[in-house]
């Protein structure tokens, strides 16, 4: 064979050989081999679960480093070092994951800082589906209610929306790290008595958890201190039941006149009062009527204004 033919011959072999080297570096493919070992006791882990590993081919004591890696080798998070037994080993340890790692894959890396040992084992992160729980399904507009949630993506703002999602959402709630959610005296609003979708939305992960919420109307009442009034007389009242802290306007016979009182319910819908207004000159029947400003509810009750017998003569 000629020098030239030899030469030709060799440059085949290195050119042949170029597509599968470039191929193998593009596709990720990590060249170095572990010259330790760990072992993952689960390969599938939540964000709110843990991960379970031991190692061996160490030097015996040696300190060590352990990462979170991504694909190519970048370094996602640091966790505590872990002790290298005398025979090379590492027991098993348990430990949080991470916060703030995207699905999908990743690689724990345990390295010996002395020998430069190291061992590497792919987990997959996976999304639980979030879940959401109340501390109570039903209520009043303008009670209270708190909630609790797992599972949104850490840090993501959770849209709350109660009945239809175009409107305004009730509240918004961030995750933390670990993608919970907690909401506290959230206040109902007020709506129509009736079952409702509370549904709880995270801007980023769009996974939407949706609860059945029940609304009770107001059904309220008021009674008088005394049915038989005297023209002049005070006359005094009590409600339950109304909106907690509306005001309550209250007229005599017609809603054409103005109030003869106005009182406003307490944190539990209730007011009381001894000597509301002093009746006026009337006869016969007659009714309180007491509107609700915020709810517009009316109630009414129903007196008889006496007169006064005369004084008796000896």
């Amino acid at each position: 064979m000629s020098k030239l033919s030899a030469l030709f011959a060799v440059l085949s072999v290195v050119v042949a050989g170029v597509p599968t080297l470039v191929a193998a570096q593009s596709a990720g493919q990590d060249l170095v081999q572990d010259t330790a070992q760990v072992v993952l006791q689960g390969a599938n882990v939540t964000p709110d679960g843990r991960l379970t590993f031991s190692a061996q081919g160490f030097q015996s004591g040696e300190p060590t480093a352990v990462t979170v890696e991504d694909d190519q080798g970048g370094v996602q998070a640091r966790l505590e070092s872990v002790r290298v037994e005398g025979d090379g080993q590492i027991n098993t340890i348990s430990t949080p994951v991470p916060a703030g790692l995207a699905p999908g894959a990743h690689t724990l890396r345990i390295t010996g800082q002395t020998s430069g040992r190291f061992g590497r084992a792919v987990f997959q992160l996976q999304w639980q589906p979030p879940a959401v729980q109340l501390d109570s399904y039903t209520g009043k507009p303008s009670h209270r209610f708190s909630f609790s949630g797992t599972g949104f993506a850490p840090g993501e703002q959770v849209d709350v929306y109660l009945g239809v999602q175009a409107t305004n959402p009730l509240t918004t709630v961030p995750a933390d790290a670990r993608g919970d959610i907690t909401g506290r005296d959230m206040v109902i609003p007020l709506v129509g008595p009736g079952d409702y979708s509370l549904a709880f939305i995270g801007r980023d992960s769009r996974s939407p958890v949706s609860l059945g919420f029940n609304i009770q109307g107001f059904h309220p009442w008021a009674v008088l201190d005394n049915y038989y009034v005297a023209p002049n007389a005070g006359v005094g009242f009590s409600g339950v039941d109304f909106v907690p802290g509306e005001v309550v306007q209250v007229y005599l016979n017609t809603r054409l006149s103005q109030p003869v009182a106005q009182v406003t319910a307490d944190a539990d819908g209730r007011f009381s009062i001894d000597h509301a207004f002093t009746l006026p000159d009337v006869t016969g029947n007659n009714q309180l009527i007491f509107v609700g400003q915020q709810s517009q509810t009316e109630v009414t009750a129903t007196f008889a204004a006496v007169t006064p017998a005369p004084p008796t003569t000896p």
